[in-house]
């Protein structure tokens, strides 16, 4: 199913933007907040994973139903999981587009990346500890 994603921060990712390595910031920046119909179309249960995907790039997340979500729409947010997703273009403006990236989302049974193993993949170095 496509639906453009809406990437900013949360409470949450802001408290533990200083420990990116930590657990808990690997399970609010890779949790993507899902109309719950749009959930029950694709075949998914909230806390279920899927392969989000824009061009060649993937990601893995967790959904997390969430009935203030217009459908076809979903909620990421900002970090190394939505920044995968975004990539680096900005149309000259300096920043990328962090609202409405248009993904194609899937049930997958592949497991979430740590942010660690994310930067690798993406040829960048792991944050430090």
């Amino acid at each position: 199913m496509k639906i453009l994603v809406n990437s900013g921060r949360t409470v949450v990712q802001g408290s533990h933007v200083g420990r990116k390595n930590s657990p808990e910031y690997l399970r609010e920046t890779s949790g993507l907040r899902l109309n719950p119909v749009d959930m029950m179309e694709m075949g998914i249960d909230d806390g279920e994973l899927v392969k989000a995907t824009t061009g060649d790039i993937s990601v893995v997340l967790r959904v997390i139903s969430d009935e203030t979500i217009k459908r076809g729409t979903g909620f990421l947010p900002l970090g190394p999981y939505a920044n995968t997703l975004v990539g680096g273009s900005t149309h000259s403006t300096g920043m990328p587009d962090f609202k409405e990236t248009e993904v194609n989302v899937e049930p997958t049974e592949e497991g979430i990346s740590t942010v660690g193993e994310l930067m690798r993949h993406l040829g960048g170095l792991p944050y430090g500890r």
